[in-house]
């Protein structure tokens, strides 16, 4: 019988430190397929495949190949056992070649990349064949060992293959870059687009109610002459410089100057600035960064940074000899600035009302900070919200969309 030294088949992926897309792994199975489903070549072929979504149509081809034996390693206690949870495996052998490709995603961050283990018409096949053998019910040998006459050691065959691979799986990482760069450009786009069209309806919209007021105006002033003057059209006349107010405060999105920013560059100024102001409390503050790299975002700097502010000054002036907590996360479409103190907590029944024009708690101020911060995180396509509020903290949710998502 063949003679063999490796211990697992695990072992085998050890030998090149490489590693290659799936995209390459996947056109790798197919050139080492399609010959055999295209002629119905006589071969024993032996399989372990978790996921079969990009190769179903040859597999399916392969099943009705008359001179074609398949048989899958699938058995789930002899892979526990045998430690391949993940890996997989494809050994083929046939009048024409032989051949075996080992690969295992599991080993790489994003689960897209992996080391190979390939050999064509070599007898290094049989190693991995000898080790996958013992761990099956049914004796292959016949079957596997009938096809052909042993193989060489065809060490330059092999490293010519693998040396076009590397070239091939190159240029296919580098294709795969640049499509994920045009698709990110291609959301930036979107979300600008979204914005500009936001814009041009609140321009629209001003103008036809700015029409309307300019109307009210006119018979305020009418009625004021044949009247005189009273309180009702005082009234009036308060209510249209309100509006008008009002449309100055939605009109200014349309100055909105959208920038792709890293959150984290803006936090660390806000920090900044508020060092010494905490002091005077005796209050301090931790940044602590969960994305690693920040987190970027289409934002109006100078508008965000005053939002940032004035939750951080809400924070402080509500607690003393305190750590006010920021982190940063993020996850697959949004970034998430959190604000937590650990001051008096804020009664249920004023929760509700916290963003609402006007409303405040304290003897002096206009009641406007949240209700702010609420309007521009909205024309920046973002949200405010108090996550909690008890005797030990309260805490605030930032959200904002990253650039990389478009609108969601």
């Amino acid at each position: 019988m063949y003679k063999y030294n490796k211990k697992t088949i695990k072992s085998f992926l050890d030998i090149d430190d490489v590693e290659f897309s799936k995209k390459t792994v996947i056109g790798l199975l197919r050139s080492l397929l399609e010959p055999i489903a295209n002629q119905n070549a006589q071969s024993f072929i032996l399989t372990r495949l978790k996921n079969t979504g990009d190769i179903d149509g040859i597999l399916k081809r392969l099943e009705y190949c008359s001179n074609v034996e398949m048989y899958s390693f699938l058995d789930r206690e002899i892979v526990v056992n045998d430690n391949l949870v993940e890996l997989e495996f494809v050994i083929i052998t046939s009048h024409r070649y032989n051949a075996v490709l080992i690969w295992d995603y599991s080993q790489s961050s994003d689960k897209n990349s992996t080391k190979i283990y390939l050999r064509a018409n070599s007898k290094d096949v049989n190693d991995v064949f000898e080790i996958a053998k013992e761990q099956l019910k049914v004796n292959f040998d016949e079957k596997f060992y009938s096809f052909r006459p042993e193989r060489r050691e065809n060490t330059i065959l092999n490293m010519a293959i693998l040396n076009v691979l590397k070239i091939l799986n190159e240029n296919i990482v580098e294709n795969e870059f640049n499509s994920k760069e045009q698709e990110v450009f291609a959301n930036k786009l979107q979300t600008q687009n979204e914005v500009d069209k936001i814009n041009a309806n609140i321009r629209h919209g001003c103008h036809e109610i700015r029409n309307q007021l300019s109307i009210l105006d006119i018979y305020s002033q009418i009625l004021e002459k044949q009247l005189g003057k009273n309180s009702s059209i005082d009234l009036i006349k308060k209510s249209i410089s309100q509006i008008r107010l009002q449309l100055d405060e939605l009109r200014s999105s349309d100055n909105l100057n959208l920038e792709e920013k890293n959150l984290k560059d803006i936090i660390l100024s806000s920090i900044d600035v508020f060092e010494q102001i905490l002091k005077e409390r005796n209050n301090t503050i931790e940044f602590v960064d969960k994305t690693k790299d920040g987190a970027m975002v289409f934002v109006d700097e100078d508008r965000f940074f005053a939002i940032l502010n004035n939750v951080v000054k809400n924070a402080d002036e509500s607690t003393s000899d305190d750590k006010i907590e920021i982190s940063l996360e993020k996850d697959e479409k949004y970034a998430k600035i959190f604000i937590k103190n650990h001051g008096e907590k804020i009664p249920e029944e004023l929760c509700e009302n916290l963003f609402k024009d006007g409303f405040t708690t304290k003897k002096e101020g206009w009641g406007v900070g949240l209700g702010v911060c609420r309007k521009y995180l909205a024309m920046q396509l973002g949200s405010i919200s108090l996550v909690k509020s008890n005797d030990n903290e309260t805490e605030f949710l930032i959200k904002i969309p990253l650039s990389a998502c478009g609108i969601v």
